[in-house]
């Protein structure tokens, strides 16, 4: 009887070990789905963390207003390795100037009103809040789950710090007042995709647009374009037409 019993025991012992690695199994199969779901840089899927909110407000141009949405249009100072527009797409051509080498934008770039608040661009938690070269900051929001992390630099008055977990749309600062005075006193910010490396490198930030405000941006970041090549008078600003998409002027990985 006590050799049926000790038997027995031992079979118990070998099924709870076997369930324990069992489960162990599953935990890490899940978790390693969760980041490979992710984590090829550019390439985007149904379970990607996307875009719901481009933080601050695009829309069609309205002449009444100079306005398209919060982003500005005026005339902007003509300065050496300057901004020349209210929008600067993602891997746009930067040439070399006193400013700096040359290089491709890793980050779209945005410039409004001094003031004007900038939203997270996710759901997630902030995992990074720096101070840049520039005396302004850098806002890291990453999703659940996911090894990518979505940007938002060159922007001042954070209202958030590291830990907290912000929604899309939730105000998490101001844009920036570096460089105003070569801006015409606008304030810029950018936003981006970014995925932690040696080297460090960005993705087309519009590919990752949520499809709830996909068609509708990708329609007004055009628009935006347009309005603006017609209010400077020159429509050599963008290539729009050799665009793979609205935003982007390459889909190719940009390191930075």
């Amino acid at each position: 009887m006590k050799k049926n019993q000790s038997g027995f025991a031992h079979i118990f012992i070998v099924l709870i070990i076997i369930v324990v690695i069992g489960i162990i199994g599953l935990v890490f199969w899940r978790v390693t789905s969760n980041k490979q779901s992710s984590s090829v840089p550019g390439e985007v899927t149904v379970d990607t963390p996307k875009i719901k909110d481009l933080g601050i407000n695009l829309d069609y141009y309205n002449e009444a207003t100079g306005m398209a949405g919060d982003i500005a249009f005026i005339k902007l100072p003509a300065v050496p390795g300057g901004i020349e527009a209210p929008f600067l797409e993602y891997g746009r051509y930067t040439p070399e100037s006193s400013a700096g080498p040359a290089r491709l934008n890793p980050q779209p770039t945005f410039l409004a009103p001094l003031g004007t608040k900038v939203r997270s661009l996710v759901d997630g938690k902030v995992v990074n809040v720096s101070k840049l070269y520039s005396g302004d900051y850098a806002i890291h929001v990453q999703p659940e789950g996911s090894d990518i992390i979505f940007d938002l630099e060159h922007v001042i008055n954070v209202k958030v710090k590291v830990g907290d977990t912000v929604r899309a749309g939730q105000e998490v600062a101001e844009v920036s007042d570096y460089d105003s005075r070569n801006i015409g006193g606008l304030g810029l910010y950018e936003i981006g995709v970014f995925f932690p490396g040696d080297p460090p490198k960005h993705a087309c930030t519009f590919d990752y647009l949520d499809d709830s405000i996909k068609a509708e941006t990708l329609k007004k970041l055009s628009a935006l374009q347009d309005s603006w090549e017609q209010f400077i008078g020159n429509t050599s600003i963008y290539d729009q037409a050799a665009a793979p998409i609205p935003g982007c002027a390459t889909r190719d990985l940009v390191e930075g």
